[in-house]
């Protein structure tokens, strides 16, 4: 009886939801179209993420019988 009232608000809900999160998302598009012929360089950073060189002691265990 309360069914289809509800499920046509959630919808409604839904919908307008999404709309307002999609209109912000179309205005950044927007700004950065405008910004067409701007040059962005984005460099990797210059440390290495390897192995370090200091890597600790050595210990040397033996066996006892």
């Amino acid at each position: 009886m309360f069914a289809p009232k509800i499920l046509n608000y959630a919808a409604k809900k839904t919908e307008s939801h999404f709309r307002k999160t999609f209109e912000g998302f179309n205005q950044e598009t927007k700004q950065q179209e405008e910004q067409v012929g701007d040059v962005i360089i984005d460099k990797k950073s210059t440390t290495k993420k390897g192995k370090s060189e200091k890597v600790g002691e050595y210990i040397d265990f033996e066996e006892l019988d």
